[in-house]
């Protein structure tokens, strides 16, 4: 049985703080617009500009980047049970999309967009600034994960030129 938007964004981490208040998630899901594609559709391009955040309510997607060698390879592919969501830092930055996100089945989205987030942080920054610190959180994350394979390949390199 698919669940319905209320019971989705309920699941979604990046909402978990205001999970618990009806009147918050009911502003939440006024900005959420659906959007259905079918398989093997692009949602995001890697290079394009972005203001939308997408939340996987049904189906799959697969993340794909390319190398400077110009060849394609799969990140990750992720799948709507496990309450995943993509393009969030669209939210609060203008650059350029890092990945290529394409669904691999016919998959539905709820969509909110930068100038949505934005209104509804002025209209009730109660909502959005728990939402924009889970950002932060996960992208001090990622950060930090960025950092610690760049200190590996450092290290390897280091090693390589030491023999």
């Amino acid at each position: 049985m698919e669940q319905s938007a209320d019971e989705k964004l309920r699941q979604i981490p990046l909402f978990a703080e205001i999970a618990g208040n009806e009147e918050y998630m009911g502003q939440l899901r006024d900005i959420c617009r659906p959007l259905a594609l079918p398989a093997g559709r692009v949602v995001i391009r890697e290079g394009d500009r972005g203001a939308e955040m997408y939340i996987v309510l049904v189906g799959r997607v697969e993340i794909c980047r390319r190398t400077r060698a110009g060849d394609d390879y799969t990140v990750v592919k992720l799948r709507a049970e496990d309450n995943v969501f993509f393009g969030e830092m669209a939210l609060i930055d203008d650059d350029v999309r890092s990945a290529t996100i394409r669904t691999t089945v016919d998959s539905e989205f709820l969509v909110v967009t930068k100038a949505d987030f934005i209104s509804l942080g002025d209209r009730y920054p109660q909502i959005a600034l728990p939402i924009t610190r889970e950002i932060a959180k996960i992208l001090a994350s990622r950060l930090r994960k960025t950092t610690g394979d760049m200190l590996t390949i450092f290290d390897a390199l280091v090693s390589e030129l030491e023999q």
